[in-house]
């Protein structure tokens, strides 16, 4: 009998500002969905303990992990599981040295194969690739498949495929063996935000792929 490779599964964005609204919805999408990570942003604005105490406890009370971009000082302050920054290897060394070799590193690649390996040889515990946002989609996505089938084929560390925002293309990443699937924090601003997530989730766990 062949072996399966792990289920693709959600990773969720939730940036500030955490209104009620929003982090009620999140709240729901963890107990109907179990996310694998919730990433948390203060959208350029300082992260307050006083705030993302209970959303943060919440989170990993689900068995979720948390991090939080871009500072790996607020990771510490809020006893988040760590970060997810920018494919540096300096920026990430320090993180790596501040946060402990227990920390959950993420680094964003874009769609550049080269940090993605370097990043992948010091340690990341996962690689995440995006479109460029350029006018032509269609060849940015055909981009972005590109990329993790050939991420999927070759490596062991998990791939993310970032902001993505549409159910149909969520699909086809997973038949390519993407290992995580990141809507965009816009998610939320939705009023089908919930009933989204819950197909996209559907459809992504139905797909599975040979080891």
């Amino acid at each position: 009998m062949s072996k399966l490779k792990p289920r693709c599964r959600l990773y969720l964005q939730v940036a500030a500002p955490f209104l009620a609204k929003k982090t009620a919805q999140l709240s729901q999408a963890l107990s109907e969905l179990g996310p694998a990570c919730v990433l948390i942003s203060g959208n350029n604005e300082p992260l307050e303990t006083g705030i993302l105490d209970s959303l943060i406890d919440r989170i990993q009370g689900a068995g979720a992990a948390c991090l939080i971009e871009n500072s790996i000082e607020a990771s510490v302050e809020l006893g988040a599981d760590g970060v997810h920054i920018a494919a540096d290897k300096s920026l990430y060394s320090e993180a790596r040295n501040v946060l402990g070799e227990s920390a959950n590193i993420g680094v964003a690649c874009g769609l550049v194969r080269h940090d993605a390996m370097e990043l992948a040889e010091l340690g990341a515990d996962y690689v995440a690739f995006t479109s460029s946002g350029s006018q032509d989609a269609a060849a940015e996505f055909d981009a972005l498949s590109e990329t993790i089938a050939w991420w999927s084929e070759i490596f062991v560390v998990p791939c993310v495929a970032w902001d993505i925002a549409a159910v149909s293309r969520a699909a086809a990443l997973a038949e390519l063996g993407v290992d995580f699937i990141a809507p965009p924090s816009t998610i939320w601003e939705r009023e089908d935000a919930l009933t989204f997530l819950r197909d996209m989730d559907r459809t992504i766990g139905s797909i599975r792929r040979e080891a």
